[in-house]
This record gives C-alpha cells, structure tokens and sequence, in this order.
C-alpha cells in the first residue's frame, strides 16, 4: 500500500510547500535559519546523503513544520539514512497527522493496520485512512477502498470500495488501478466487464505493477477482454516474474511447460516453478509435483511429488488436491489408500477440477 517511491514523488512537492510555509508562519530572522535547513536537506536528499538530510529535516520537525514531520517519519520508516525505527516513524507520522497532512495520515493508518511502530488498531487505521482519502491522498484511497474490499475495519461494501479505488485510480495510483481492475474482473460492486478491467490493468501495469502485469497476462493467455494472445502473457508474466513475484512465475512456467507464446524449455519451465513454490506459491507447488511425478528435468520421486502436491493441496489448490489424491489412488509414494483418494478428489471437485470430477465418476462416486 505504502511505496517508498511515495516519498522520492514527494520530496520536491514537500519542499517548495515548505518554503511557503516557512514564509507565512516565521520571523525574518527564523525564516533565514529555517530557509538554509530546507536547502540543505534539500540538496543533501537530492545528492542521496540521506543521513544529512535526515538531520535537518527533523530540525524542522521538531520546530513544528508538518511537512518535514511527514518526511521524517517516511525517512524512519523506510531506514533512510538512519537505522529502520517504526516507532520514531509513527511518532513524526502522528505530529504531521495531526496537523492534518493527508499523508501523514495514510503512513499511520498502514503502521496502525500492519502493527508497525504502534499497537495493531484495525479500527484506527480504518479512521486515519478515511481523514487522508478525504484529504485527496491516493494512497489513502486505496487502503480504504481495500479495506471495504475485504471488510476490514468497516462493514465489507464493494460499492464503496469501487467509489475509493476510483478516486485513487484517477490519480494514477496503480494498485488502485490494479485493484479496481479486479472489482470489474470479478463483477464486485460493479457491472462485470473483461474489457473495463483489462483497461485497468494496462493503465498499472504500464507502471510497472506486477500484479495487474500478472492478471493482464492471464487475460491475454484466455483472451478474455483482449485478443488471444500467449506472446502478449508470457511478456506480462515475465515483467512481474523478474520483479519475483511467484503468481507470474508459476504462469510463466507453465508457458514454458507447453511451449505457449515461448519456445518450449522443461529446463527454463522447471526453474520458474521452483522459484513460485521456493515462495510458497501453489501452483508453483503443484508444479513441482508434476516435474517429481513424470521426471521432468528432475529424477522421478514420488515421496517428493507428493510433498509438493501436499503443500498445494494445503492451500486447497484445486489441482494439487486432484494430484495427491491421484498418488493416493495409486499408492505413489504415499500408502495407498482410496478413502484418502476419494477425499482429496471431493476437494478438488468442489473447487471446480474437471479431472477430479471425471476421477469420482470413474470410481462410483
């Protein structure tokens, strides 16, 4: 929710407001003192000496200034020039925040929603969230459109959730983007449309946000709101992939797997599926299985295919529960037992696996 590109964006908008600031509320002689402060944080934060910058922008914190307060808990936060302090961050967050700077209010609302520097108050991020999104604060928008999303901290309202997604999303925002992009993906809150979220996915990914790179490549993969295309996807899975993000790996992988879009590599499909699942990722897992299962750039071991296909079925992925009941059925490195198969084929199936489906039919069920 919080990028530390927030603040690089930031730093010269902070700095001329400042400058203003210092004009309206200061004497000539503090204005002076004040003035060289700012050039010199200034130009010490331009010349990456954020250790120097760090200084003279807590001089003007602790001399009031609201911007510098923001700043120097952004600093804190993200251990920029200082060792990381989550509690020095939120107290500067929590004096700017209370002087009404919207973003101030958006950094305390995420410490109070992760439990960062502060004790975890769900209810207080919900609050703050709402003061910096009526304050325009995109980042703002967003937690709290997310948070509608999901229901946390307020009554779950997809309705709401699109309104403040929408006005982060017009700023720019791209995991506002990226989030609206999902409510028309999955027609929450809004009438559903392929197309309208492709639009949105674009408009982050073209940012660089890797997970509407991932979900406009799934929808060039399925041709779903854009033309077919398996050369389109593997370029988008790639993107977020090198930002190692393990949905895109996964995906990418199994391009790979088949020869989609790329040039067929079981080398290059394995190494993809290995970094998802290294990441806890279930189909990258159930990937893994597969490679252990068939021998695919790995010796074939059935102990190691079912401890990969278990830790998919954990997070109930449809085919890992499918591929372990499969082991089960035939007693492939796990003790054979057709109770366990039925079960996991039942999982599977009520989460939308044909195979598992056909699997049941076969055996009676």
């Amino acid at each position: 929710m919080i990028l530390k590109k927030l603040l690089k964006t930031l730093i010269s908008l902070i700095f001329t407001v400042l400058m203003v600031f210092v004009g309206i509320t200061a004497t000539a002689e503090d204005r002076d003192e004040k003035n060289e402060w700012y050039e010199q944080a200034l130009n010490a934060y331009n010349t990456q000496d954020y250790q120097t910058a760090l200084h003279y922008f807590t001089l003007l914190a602790d001399a009031g200034d609201p911007y510098a307060q923001y700043t120097t808990a952004s600093l804190c936060f993200y251990g920029w020039g200082t060792d990381q302090n989550y509690e020095k961050a939120a107290e500067y967050a929590r004096m700017s925040a209370d002087q009404g700077i919207a973003a101030a209010q958006a950094l305390l609302a995420h410490m109070y929603l992760q439990g960062l520097g502060v004790e975890q108050d769900i209810a207080k991020a919900a609050a703050l969230n709402q003061l910096g999104a009526d304050g325009g604060d995109a980042y703002a928008q967003n937690a709290l459109g997310w948070m509608y999303d999901n229901g946390i901290g307020v009554e779950q309202d997809y309705v709401k959730a699109k309104e403040y997604y929408q006005l982060a999303a017009d700023q720019g925002q791209p995991d506002a983007q990226t989030n609206l992009g999902v409510l028309y993906e999955d027609g929450n809150g809004v009438p559903q449309s392929y197309e309208t979220a492709a639009k949105y996915y674009q408009l982050a990914a073209d940012q660089g946000q890797p997970y509407a790179q991932t979900y406009l490549g799934i929808l060039y993969e399925n041709g779903s709101g854009v033309p077919q295309s398996y050369e389109t996807a593997a370029k988008y899975y790639q993107l977020a992939a090198d930002q190692n993000l393990a949905s895109a790996q996964a995906w990418l992988a199994q391009l790979y797997e088949f020869g989609d879009g790329v040039e067929q590599s079981s080398e290059m499909s394995l190494k993809y599926y290995q970094l998802a699942a290294d990441q806890g990722d279930p189909m990258g897992q159930w990937g893994m299985g597969k490679a252990y299962q068939f021998g695919v750039g790995v010796d074939v071991d059935y102990v190691k295919a079912a401890e990969y296909y278990q830790l998919s079925a954990d997070q109930e992925d449809p085919d890992g529960l499918e591929c372990l009941g499969y082991l089960y059925l035939e007693g492939l490195g796990v003790e054979q037992s057709m109770e366990k198969a039925i079960e996991l084929y039942e999982l599977a199936a009520e989460r939308g696996s044909e195979e598992a489906q056909r699997q049941l039919l076969i055996l009676g069920q």
